[in-house]
């Protein structure tokens, strides 16, 4: 019965240790972006992504529920304006917090942020525009570093999660700067 014991708690100790070897020598690095066509100008988008006061409305994981709990710095836009972000998690975990912090914006070009939260490193994101004929090719690109083990392993999830994030978050982004754009409706 003692060596069955040793057999089975050795074999789970050999595979904890495998899981967390191959955690650690898995890349953590991670890189998401993702593009959209918008029928209006780089400045019109850019009412939407240089103010942090709109953001809930497009680039919050579609929780509306948590949008008053945001706290947005005043000015809401320009470099140095933040937003303290709240999110939902499972029942009884401590709810997802973090901040973004603009550190370049060019209504003709884009703005590019920091994100911060309490479990991750820092990561760096832009939000850029690119004027076309008669449209705007904007592009979301995230990039930063998980912690590591855990990283490793969930990398691929993780950045799966974010690109159907950002996909989303660009659609509504659309949906908002081409609705402003609409010409009136004629009166009958």
């Amino acid at each position: 019965m003692w060596r069955v014991a040793q057999i089975v708690l050795g074999s789970l100790l050999a595979v904890a240790v495998l899981i967390v070897g191959t955690g650690a020598l898995l890349p953590r690095d991670w890189q998401v972006q993702e593009t959209i066509l918008i029928n209006a100008p780089p400045a019109a988008v850019h009412a939407w992504v240089g103010d942090l006061e709109r953001w809930p409305r497009w680039a919050q994981w579609n929780q509306s529920e948590l949008w008053p709990k945001n706290r947005v710095s005043d000015p809401s836009s320009g470099v140095g304006a933040t937003l303290h972000w709240y999110g939902r998690t499972r029942a009884g975990d401590e709810p997802a917090a973090g901040e973004v912090r603009i550190v370049r914006s060019d209504p003709a070009s884009g703005v590019w942020f920091e994100n911060r939260t309490p479990s991750s490193d820092l990561s760096e994101a832009s939000v850029t525009y690119q004027e076309r004929p008669s449209v705007t090719l904007v592009t979301w690109e995230d990039r930063g570093r998980l912690p590591p083990i855990i990283g490793g392993l969930f990398l691929d999830l993780f950045q799966k999660r974010l690109h159907s994030h950002m996909a989303g978050g660009l659609e509504r982004l659309k949906d908002l700067v081409e609705a402003e754009q609409a010409p009136p409706a004629p009166t009958p």
